[in-house]
């Protein structure tokens, strides 16, 4: 099975990229993962906000969705797991005969809500409200946890 993570803009600052980077080196032992980031979509008024930013970025997102993989997108109100929940859903997932699973990460904006109801599942990880950013490095964490949980190994105590 391949993980891709398709997250709305770029890591701007250096520790999230430092933390993520690290995480998916540890992640590729196991399992092949990419990440793709995609353009931030602009409003009428040029800043980001307003449905039409969302919809340009679901755009971008949507043009690095593979048929037939599983979508995952981040949403507070989604289902929310722990890591051994999380662990045992991945297993499954991959015991399934899944080839990919397509976590998306939205913006600062969230994300169209046509991107929301094509979602195989709707991930909560946390009920606070994180920055896209830090949602993304704890994504990429979980995963590794996930993984480890899987092969027993004690990073996950």
């Amino acid at each position: 099975m391949n993980l891709t993570i398709i997250a709305v803009g770029k890591l701007r600052e250096s520790y999230y990229r430092a933390g993520v980077e690290d995480y998916l080196q540890r992640i590729k032992r196991f399992l092949p993962i990419e990440q793709i980031e995609t353009a931030i979509g602009t409003g009428e008024e040029g800043n980001g906000k307003g449905k039409g930013a969302l919809l340009r970025e679901a755009e971008g997102i949507e043009r690095h969705l593979i048929r037939g993989g599983k979508i995952v997108v981040l949403d507070a109100a989604g289902t929310s797991l722990s890591s051994e929940e999380f662990s045992e859903w991945i297993q499954k997932t991959m015991n399934s005969a899944v080839s990919r699973v397509n976590f998306i990460v939205g913006g600062a904006w969230g994300l169209a809500p046509k991107l929301i109801d094509r979602a195989d599942m709707r991930l909560s990880l946390s009920s606070m409200t994180l920055p896209h950013e830090l949602a993304r490095l704890v994504l990429v964490e979980q995963i590794y946890r996930a993984l480890s949980l899987w092969k027993g190994l004690p990073y996950h105590k």
